[in-house]
């Protein structure tokens, strides 16, 4: 499933991490441009990193460490991307990379649904921070796709948990819950379902009202 998720947030993005025109010749950069060239991502390549002012190698290599899924990688290389690397090359690109990262911490918490609603607030956040700075960015156009899948996914982990609390008899967040799928992703697959239950809830109060109680 972790590949397979890897793969699906990388399609697209064959190439691009090769757009970078290498560093010179410095004797210090010779194990990263080897670990990069063989796939590797671990301590020893953040570390030659860190030591060395290669702003496009650091992009190469967070390329390769978000294809093995390793989030917090990225995030070493690329989160003072813009501090480090005053006026570097494709600034957009490490934004857009630190959005995926997230977006993977996203897609694997698909058996938590509170935790998943946690990283896709997140998640959207730093596509919505990208989107902001990089109004021109060639990536731009991938976000709007990636948004929506995001919304929806949301929009299914919170009506889950509705369920969830309507099941195990706590009305009052089942309900909660549901209005909040209303509200926030009412183009969601789950609105509908979501309306339906409420008018129930609504009716069966009714049912069970005393008589007399206006409604």
């Amino acid at each position: 499933m972790r590949s397979m998720v890897l793969l699906v947030m990388l399609a697209g993005l064959a190439g691009c991490a090769g757009m970078a025109s290498q560093p010179g010749d410095n004797a210090a950069l010779a194990d990263v441009r080897a670990k990069i060239a063989l796939g590797r991502c671990d301590d020893g390549l953040i570390a030659g990193l860190k030591q060395n002012r290669a702003p496009e190698l650091e992009q190469e290599a967070a390329y390769i460490c978000l294809q093995q899924g390793e989030v917090e990688a990225v995030e070493q290389l690329l989160t003072d991307y813009g501090k480090r690397h005053r006026n570097g090359p494709h600034p957009d690109y490490s934004a857009y990379l630190l959005a995926l990262a997230q977006q993977v911490r996203f897609e694997l918490t698909e058996t938590d649904d509170l935790a998943r609603l946690r990283e896709g607030r997140e998640t959207h956040q730093r596509y919505a921070d990208f989107v902001h700075r990089y109004p021109e960015s060639e990536y731009r156009h991938d976000v709007g796709p990636r948004l929506n899948t995001l919304l929806e996914e949301m929009a299914q982990a919170e009506y889950r948990l509705a369920q969830t609390a309507a099941q195990s008899g706590d009305m009052q967040s089942a309900q909660a819950r549901m209005q909040y799928v209303l509200r926030y992703y009412p183009h969601s697959t789950v609105a509908r379902q979501a309306s339906d239950w409420l008018e129930g809830a609504e009716q069966g109060e009714q049912d069970n009202s005393p008589p007399g109680t206006a409604w």
